[in-house]
C-alpha cells in the first residue's frame, strides 16, 4: 500500500452519527499539494496574540514571495510559502527567535494533530563563556557541541578566532 493510500481505509464500524467521509487517493493529493511548501511554527515558552506573530514572522523571514499565516490550536501556527527559496530560508536557516523566545520549525506534515504534538528539539545558539583560546576554531567548538548536542553550524567570528564563542545546535 503506498503511504498516501494509507488512509484510505475507512472503519469498519462507522459512527452513523458521524460518519466518515472518504476522498480518493487524488483528491487527497490535490489537497495536500499546496502545503508540501509549509512550516508548522510554535513560539517556545510564551503565547503571542496571532497579530504578533504573523508581524512578526513577515519581519523576520525576509522573502521574495508571500506568506500566509494560519493559527491552530495549542500555540502552533501553520506558514505556506508561495516561494520554495523562502521555505527553505525558514526551514534551515534558524534558529529563529521572536523576542528572547525560540521558534521551533518543522515541515507540514498531513494529519498533523496539534494537540499530540510534542516539540523534541529546535536549534539553538550555545554560548561558550570563558573558552581558552587555544579551543577558540572550527573543530575545538564543533567537538564541544557535539557533546551537547548535534553541531549545525559555527559563527563566523569563533571559526577565525575573532570573538565570541558560539555553535548552533
Amino acid at each position: 500500500m503506498r503511504e498516501e493510500d494509507s488512509d484510505d481505509v475507512i472503519p469498519e464500524d462507522d459512527d452513523p452519527r458521524c460518519p466518515t467521509i472518504p476522498f480518493t487517493s487524488r483528491e487527497k493529493l490535490g489537497y495536500r499539494r499546496k502545503w508540501r511548501s509549509a512550516l508548522i511554527v510554535k513560539v517556545l515558552e510564551q503565547s503571542f496574540p496571532f497579530p504578533v506573530i504573523s508581524r512578526r514572522l513577515e519581519a523576520l523571514w525576509e522573502k521574495v514571495g508571500f506568506l500566509q499565516i494560519s493559527s491552530l490550536s495549542y500555540g502552533y501556527y501553520v506558514v505556506r510559502f508561495t516561494n520554495q527559496i523562502d521555505y527553505e530560508q525558514a526551514s534551515v536557516g534558524g534558529p529563529w527567535l521572536i523576542g528572547q523566545h525560540y521558534i521551533t520549525v518543522r515541515p507540514w506534515r498531513r494529519g498533523f494533530n496539534p494537540k499530540l504534538a510534542e516539540v523534541v528539539s529546535t536549534m539553538v545558539w550555545a554560548q561558550l563563556p570563558e573558552l581558552p583560546v587555544e579551543f577558540v576554531n572550527k573543530e575545538a567548538v564543533e567537538s564541544i557541541g557535539a557533546r551537547i548536542g548535534r553541531p549545525v553550524l559555527v559563527d563566523r567570528a569563533t571559526m577565525i578566532g575573532d570573538r565570541g564563542h558560539y555553535v548552533l545546535h
